[in-house]
């Protein structure tokens, strides 16, 4: 598999991250663009950017996804 790497253009119009905050965003996007490719089409980026994230230990955002799910 070949090396997945951030192009300039990524970080474009991006507000400036701390050094610690930016290399975990940047561990997540290259574990989730990993997850993603693997699964062949069965996940959606959003799926692969959640899995990583709690692989690494890292709580997203909770968003609601369907009317009544609401707690």
């Amino acid at each position: 598999m070949a090396e997945w790497k951030l192009s300039p253009r990524n970080r474009k119009a991006r507000p400036q991250l701390a050094p610690e905050t930016q290399a975990l965003a940047d561990e997540l996007a290259r574990r989730a663009a990993e997850i993603h490719a693997r699964s062949d089409g069965e996940l959606s980026i959003t799926e692969a950017v959640a899995l990583a994230a709690f692989r690494m230990g890292v709580e997203g955002p909770q968003t609601v996804t369907e009317p009544g799910d609401e707690s």
